[in-house]
């Protein structure tokens, strides 16, 4: 059972997250868009309660040296679940690229600070505007904060 953070407990200890990467055959549709679920081995759903925020950062990429993304196409959300029973996704984020000054365009990197929205959520990437069938990989971590 959940705990119920009173004023005058101390903070929780900051909780980082490697989420698992990409299996080497992910990939892109038709359309160039993908979903990709956010997890640490087993879980999915994770304890958001005893914090107050919420930093993600993220790194999309083609394996291929030949392939680009092109950043003005491009478009990442973040998706969260906030009901174990029930799975509805919410947008909850859109992730604006960070854009290097020079050679743009390698990777989709991106970062974003949210207030915790609920007691347990679990998360989803959502991307459109890649290339069609193109492997696609993933690193993405977690940073929550008292």
């Amino acid at each position: 059972m959940s705990h119920t953070r009173q004023p005058n407990d101390p903070p929780a200890p900051p909780r980082q997250i490697f989420f698992d990467p990409t299996p080497e055959i992910h990939a892109t549709d038709g359309g160039g868009g993908f979903l990709f679920q956010l997890r640490q081995a087993d879980e999915v759903f994770f304890e958001t309660e005893p914090y107050d925020e919420m930093r993600f950062v993220f790194s999309l990429w083609h394996p291929s040296s030949r392939r680009a993304i092109d950043l003005d196409r491009a478009y990442v959300e973040l998706r969260a679940c906030f009901d174990p029973d029930h799975e509805h996704w919410v947008k909850i984020a859109e992730i604006e690229p960070v854009v290097a000054p020079y050679g743009g365009g390698d990777s989709f990197d991106g970062w974003i600070v949210l207030p915790v929205l609920s007691r347990k959520a679990a998360f989803t990437l959502a991307g459109s505007g890649f290339d069609n069938r193109a492997r696609l990989q993933i690193r993405a971590t977690g940073y929550l904060v008292a």
